[in-house]
């Protein structure tokens, strides 16, 4: 089962005052399914692979309007292993239709959207709810290495109504036009956590969060060791530099004549050739009587530097 299955099944779960159950059936119908006409009346059918979503509209139907609902499950095809439901509305259709404002009393398709349907705000996340139930996917978070959430509508109006619902509660979607229709995307694992605390997901929330902790300490981990291995690089080729350094000025200038403060600096160099500077810092009292931190060792380095390019100039 996929984690888009796991969320749908969810939301499906979840209880609805009947105002939110309608602006989530109309979406619904706005979103996927096909009017047609049988025996001078109208229908609606709509087709979905996942039963979860089957039982939602059935209860949709019942609940709001006590029609039943013809269902066939289309036999799996070859090269698709999904099973599709086919739904089926064939009593009371025109009436329906035109309760939702789907069509007008001319029988006509409305296009335009049924704003008064979705005035609160709570039927405007039904709405959202019922567009990601029969148009939704979001990636698995365990599988993919980003994150992302889709909704294809019909028209580029729904897309931006849904645009602007989530815009109120705070999740940034943008959308982009494809082949199937007006994508709405969400690509932000904090919005896409916000996605699914306001369609009431929230055990799938939960999921999504412990995978995403999960994932973020693999990577501050990664990260660290990274760095702890560049650094390490880092030091070797900065303690060779500096032991290259003090035998050129054995050779051509002589030690003897380097100040006491250079003179311990070398001393802890040769001493420990494969520590880096913290670790000469920490063993400098051991080594010679006292304390030089790393800022000061850094500066001792850098000035028998200078005094090697002064003589090779």
């Amino acid at each position: 089962m996929s984690f888009s299955t796991d969320v749908k099944k969810e939301i499906s779960s979840n209880t609805l005052e009947s105002c939110c159950m309608k602006a989530e059936l109309y979406t619904i119908i706005r979103f996927r399914s096909e009017v047609v006409i049988s025996l001078g009346s109208f229908g609606v059918e709509l087709i979905t692979t996942l039963s979860s979503t089957v039982r939602e509209i059935v209860r949709l139907f019942k609940k709001l309007y006590n029609v039943d609902l013809e269902i066939i499950a289309i036999k799996k095809e070859k090269l698709d292993y999904k099973t599709r439901f086919r739904i089926t509305l064939k009593e009371n259709g025109t009436k329906i239709l035109q309760d939702l404002k789907i069509i007008d009393v001319y029988y006509n398709l409305i296009d335009e959207i049924n704003y008064d349907l979705l005035k609160k705000d709570c039927c405007k996340m039904a709405s959202v709810r019922g567009a990601f139930l029969i148009q939704g996917s979001i990636s698995n978070p365990e599988k993919k290495n980003r994150y992302y959430l889709e909704i294809v509508a019909p028209s580029i109006e729904d897309a931006n109504f849904l645009v602007e619902t989530l815009d109120q509660v705070d999740i940034d979607a943008k959308v982009l036009e494809r082949k199937k229709g007006f994508v709405l995307y969400v690509n932000k694992a904090e919005h896409i956590s916000d996605f699914l605390r306001y369609t009431g997901a929230i055990n799938s929330l939960f999921a999504f969060e412990d995978v995403r902790i999960e994932k973020d300490s693999r990577n501050y981990a990664n990260r660290m060791a990274n760095c702890d291995i560049a650094n390490g690089e880092k030091s070797i080729k900065a303690a060779k530099k500096q032991l290259k350094d003090i035998a050129y000025l054995n050779e051509h200038y002589g030690l003897l004549k380097l100040s006491p403060r250079l003179m311990d600096a070398v001393i802890l160099r040769n001493s420990y050739p494969d520590d880096s500077l913290s670790e000469l810092s920490e063993r400098s009292e051991e080594v010679i009587g006292r304390y030089i931190s790393k800022s000061g060792l850094s500066h001792c380095f850098n000035d028998l530097a200078r005094l090697v390019e002064g003589l090779k100039k």
